[in-house]
């Protein structure tokens, strides 16, 4: 890895092996009340402090280098670079912060550059309806629009299955069934974060009867068994929902 060649560059004598033995021994000595810590400490510290001022100095800065590259932005036309980020390398407009342009990409054994094929998905954007793609971030794979960064509706690679209701609060996505970090069970719209609708009981495609709100949940209890009751606090209808016969 590129942190540990820039480390073991650096830092040649801590990264060696009899400074690491030596190290051991010096320790053992302090354990056994040979050498006092202090005068350990310094005699380890003085060489250290003088290869950080030279790392601070002459190491290599890989956050700001820009590589140049022969690969021009599809979207601006500006040259694009080689940067380095969390996950390693990787191409950006050279045009940033005003084009967030970036694309993945291998090394040949020539060591020419390949772009990495983007994966595409059949999906297309709830938010602006243009197609959706794969894309990677610091947690793996997402998908995210084609149309950012005007656009920045993103969903998770695999969408949880509806339950066939549409969202009560937006009218356009669909309420699919989701788990809490805990495993707890909870809905919510499929449109998140655009919508922001989510309910710990299963939502019902069917208005309240008595104060006319747009849909009833489903809720089990041990005492009143499973019933049918409206969302709204000041709302007092129920319904018993009778069990599905085998």
């Amino acid at each position: 890895m590129l942190v540990t060649e820039l480390l073991v560059d650096a830092f040649p004598d801590i990264f060696n092996v009899e400074f690491t033995a030596g190290m051991e021994e010096v320790l053992d000595g302090v354990e056994e009340g040979k050498e006092s810590w202090v005068d350990a400490t310094r005699r380890f510290y003085a060489p250290f402090q003088k290869d950080l001022e030279h790392a601070d100095e002459h190491m290599r800065d890989v956050k700001t280098e820009e590589i140049p590259t022969d690969f021009t932005c599809e979207r601006c036309g500006s040259p694009m670079i080689i940067k380095w980020g969390r996950r390693g390398e990787f191409i950006a407009c050279k045009n940033y912060p005003d084009c967030r342009n970036t694309k993945n990409f291998t090394r040949r054994e020539d060591g020419t550059l390949e772009l990495a094929k983007e994966e595409t998905i059949d999906r297309t954007c709830p938010r602006c309806g243009k197609p959706m793609q794969i894309r990677f971030g610091r947690f793996g794979k997402f998908v995210g629009c084609t149309g950012y960064p005007e656009c920045r509706e993103v969903q998770p690679l695999k969408l949880p299955e509806p339950i066939g209701v549409k969202c009560p609060d937006c009218e356009v996505g669909e309420v699919v069934l989701k788990f809490s970090r805990k495993r707890k069970p909870f809905y919510s719209c499929n449109r998140y974060p655009s919508c922001k609708f989510v309910s710990w009981d299963k939502p019902i495609a069917e208005k309240c009867p008595v104060c006319g709100g747009k849909y009833l949940v489903e809720k089990s209890t041990k005492r009143f068994g499973t019933e049918k009751r409206c969302p709204n606090p000041e709302c007092t209808f129920r319904e018993a929902v009778e069990a599905a016969v085998a």
